[in-house]
């Protein structure tokens, strides 16, 4: 009896340590899959395309654009023509648009040199553009001058409220402080430009590049960061506070990204491309290199019956068909409307759903920005 029993005592052993094993293996096996695709995806490759392809062309091609716009200026400046003064509107909007691409990043030296504080808070102040004309004294680095400069304080002097081209051509000829006050604004604008790709050039493509964490203060961090950063100041700004889904309905035309000239459509699609590029690694000369879809797709992440990657571009094919079904100028849209530039805004909002909490979740990315209306 007591051989039957040591013996039935030495194969539950067996068993025992059979099932362990392979409960192990299995563990093992389990982990394996989780952590080999990221260890073997090449972040620094991801992060050299989005660098060498999209963050330092940008910054070069705006460049480009604003000191083509600065020349356009000199030169109405002195002949004080109609012709001229068309020319520096032209380069106007289109140094406009191409800020929209640089605006994306910023962080690092876009961080550090204020990029998105002194070019594009918007709706500007005409009563203290006005006051620091007129004075001809004033502080542009003064907080109290942040509503006075960049691009949409040169949206109001180029365009004005209710008054034709004659009247604005006569409102630089016949005042020197007017004249002076956009060449301090363009001077501004273009030494913090030169500053800031050139830094992006030299020192910080190297702190870039080869930061391969995830984790808060990290490359992949930050691009996470901003995208989502940008995203919702597209929805808010751009298009919710204007339709007065921030003030209880009541809509704020004049709350407008270039409200005076009439192209907040165009640069809220351009801020949509530019998310659209940075996402899928694509530069603007339609180069696709690495991204954060091809991440995501190596690490084999799904969302409902089809990838996490596939949901995300769909739906921003899906934003971008609904805003773009709006025409020009938004600041009449949204009264006239409403409807239409409403269906774009939830869309964006589906968008930042899987952007904003999908996304970085999967990522092991932290949002640490704080947008403030719980969307």
């Amino acid at each position: 009896m007591n051989k039957i029993v040591s013996h039935t005592l030495k194969i539950s052993l067996v068993i025992t340590v059979i099932i362990i094993c392979i409960c192990c293996k299995k563990t093992r096996t389990s982990v394996n899959k989780t952590e080999e695709p990221e260890a073997k995806f090449d972040k620094q490759a991801m992060l050299v395309n989005i660098a060498d392809n999209l963050i330092i062309p940008c910054y070069a091609d705006f460049k480009i654009s604003l000191d083509s716009l600065i020349l356009s200026y000199n030169a109405f400046k002195t002949s004080g023509t109609q012709s001229d003064f068309k020319s520096v509107k032209q380069k106007l909007q289109v140094a406009y648009l191409k800020y929209q691409r640089v605006n994306l990043f910023g962080f690092g030296p876009g961080e550090d040199l204020g990029i998105r504080a002194n070019f594009n808070v918007f709706p500007s102040s005409a009563l203290l553009i006005n006051s620091n004309i007129n004075s001809g004294s004033y502080d542009l680095a003064s907080l109290a001058n942040i509503a006075t400069k960049g691009f949409p304080a040169l949206d109001y002097l180029f365009y004005g409220l209710n008054q034709t081209e004659t009247e604005r051509i006569q409102a630089f000829v016949s005042s020197n402080n007017c004249r002076k006050y956009v060449s301090y604004l363009l001077e501004e604008m273009s030494s913090k430009t030169n500053s800031a790709l050139s830094t992006w050039k030299t020192s910080y493509r190297t702190t870039f590049i080869n930061s391969l964490g995830t984790d808060v203060g990290s490359s992949i961090g930050f691009v996470v960061n901003q995208i989502n950063y940008e995203l919702d100041y597209l929805k808010n700004y751009k298009i919710g506070i204007p339709l007065g889904l921030k003030s209880g309905g009541a809509t704020l035309p004049d709350n407008c990204e270039a409200y005076y000239g009439g192209q907040s459509l165009q640069y809220a699609l351009e801020t949509l491309s530019s998310i659209e590029n940075i996402y899928l690694g694509r530069s603007f000369a339609g180069s696709d290199g690495k991204g954060i879809d091809d991440y995501l797709d190596h690490l084999g992440i799904n969302y409902l019956d089809a990838t996490l990657n596939t949901a995300i571009k769909n739906q921003l094919l899906l934003a971008r068909a609904k805003l773009s079904i709006v025409a020009n100028p938004l600041s009449e849209q949204v009264v006239s409307n409403s409807v239409t530039v409403n269906n774009a805004y939830k869309e964006l909002v589906k968008l930042l759903v899987l952007l904003k909490t999908d996304m970085p979740s999967n990522l092991g990315v932290v949002i640490t920005y704080q947008d403030g209306d719980g969307d």
